[in-house]
């Protein structure tokens, strides 16, 4: 949908920015909404805390698949196939987390969508951290990709998954200098791109998996550069060889 909300701790939804696109096939397809409006956004938001905990105590880490070609989904096959050791992901209550087990991903990603900051919650840390997470910084609940693929080299890791929203799209590139400098291979997934800008597609060049979301000017600079595309009604487009790979062995599957 394109809108920006704001979460405080007492539970109380703000709705800061409208949305931006009116119809989100996304919505359509997993809420059944048509038509996107504030009343909307607060509450399909409203309802994820009631039902699956977000920036709550009670969070809920499901691990049923939701879309077929989402990142959480492709990521935790993955990882149980053992094309990747961990993967580099962000939760709500926790920022940055480093997860090994499939099962915490598809927990964390499920019903988790393009968030820009949070704050710590204790009780999400511990079930992350019991479901063999590490949390970048446990004190300040910190978003940062790129310190989180070098954690993710320090404990060992040497086959990388790692999710970049395309508010933040520059961590992409910045990821690329990262896994150069510490000697690792990581799997860049651009995801949640409808709010991205123009200036980003130089960085989701560089990724290996780019969900183009609800957002036409991504699917209209990168559609010639792809070497695959999932899907048409929301389209993931597979930018590298080692991508595609992966993706040929996880469609013999579904």
């Amino acid at each position: 949908m394109g809108s920006v909300v704001r979460i405080y701790e007492n539970g109380f939804v703000e709705v800061v920015e409208k949305p931006r696109n009116l119809f989100c096939p996304y919505m359509l397809r997993v809420y059944g909404v048509r038509k996107s409006c504030e009343d909307v956004v607060e509450h399909v938001v409203k309802l994820k805390m009631a039902v699956f905990g977000l920036f709550t105590s009670r969070r809920r880490f499901v691990t049923s698949k939701v879309v077929s070609f989402g990142t959480s989904e492709i990521v935790s096959w993955g990882m149980e196939k053992g094309f990747f050791d961990c993967a580099v992901v962000v939760c709500d209550g926790a920022g940055t987390v480093v997860a090994k087990k499939p099962e915490l991903v598809q927990g964390i990603g499920a019903v988790m969508n393009g968030l820009l900051k949070t704050y710590p919650i204790p009780e999400v840390i511990k079930t992350i951290e019991d479901m063999g997470g590490v949390v970048l910084d446990k004190e300040n609940a910190l978003i940062d990709q790129v310190k989180g693929v070098s954690k993710a080299a320090e404990i060992g890791c040497r086959k990388v998954a790692v999710s970049v929203i395309g508010a933040r799209c520059w961590e992409i590139s910045e990821v690329r200098e990262a896994e150069k400098k510490l000697g690792i291979d990581a799997t860049v997934f651009s995801t949640c791109n409808t709010l991205a800008k123009q200036e980003c597609i130089t960085h989701m060049e560089k990724a290996d998996y780019v969900c183009t979301s609800a957002n036409e000017m991504i699917r209209k600079a990168l559609a010639e550069k792809a070497l695959m595309q999932l899907g048409v009604t929301i389209p993931v487009y597979i930018m590298s060889r080692k991508m595609k790979d992966i993706i040929l062995e996880y469609l013999k599957e579904l």
